[in-house]
């Protein structure tokens, strides 16, 4: 049942689950961050690596792109400084922690989407400026696409 209740391509070897990170997400940035934390490592036969990874990439895409058409007007903006100290003391984990691993562009668009969907107490946070945070977020993936493609 391993491959079922713990998948290889949802662990980290440094005990980080992403589960434990998602389940204080809404909805889309919580599909987004698990197609990036597991880019590059699940396989799908008739599929090369690479062309697998790149399309977990376009998912996560997709999901960012959702969540910008459905962005609440209700979501409360929190200060970067508190937003680290929310997922630290929900996960367990520090942010540096949990983008530890993955390419430079990869763990920068982790980054960057840990810090809005962020629901704690019933409320839901973004960072200041997550509009343009998507942007670079969006940006980042697009750029581990073409790397992928060449």
């Amino acid at each position: 049942m391993e491959h079922v209740n713990h998948p290889a391509h949802y662990q980290r070897k440094d005990g980080i689950e992403c589960i434990d990170i998602i389940r204080h997400y809404v909805c889309d940035i919580a599909n987004a961050l698990k197609y990036l934390m597991r880019a590059g490592k699940k396989q799908e036969i008739g599929m090369e690596d690479a062309e697998k990874e790149i399309e977990d990439l376009k998912k996560a895409l997709w999901y960012i792109e959702d969540y910008q058409r459905s962005a609440r007007q209700h979501i409360a903006e929190a200060k970067p400084e508190l937003l680290d100290s929310y997922i630290h003391g929900i996960t367990g984990h520090t942010v540096a922690e949990i983008t530890t691993g993955y390419t430079d562009k990869i763990s920068l668009a982790i980054f960057m989407l840990l810090q809005m969907g962020l629901i704690v107490n019933g409320a839901v946070y973004n960072v200041y400026g997550w509009p343009e945070m998507i942007d670079n977020c969006q940006k980042c993936i697009q750029q581990r696409i073409a790397d992928l493609e060449h």
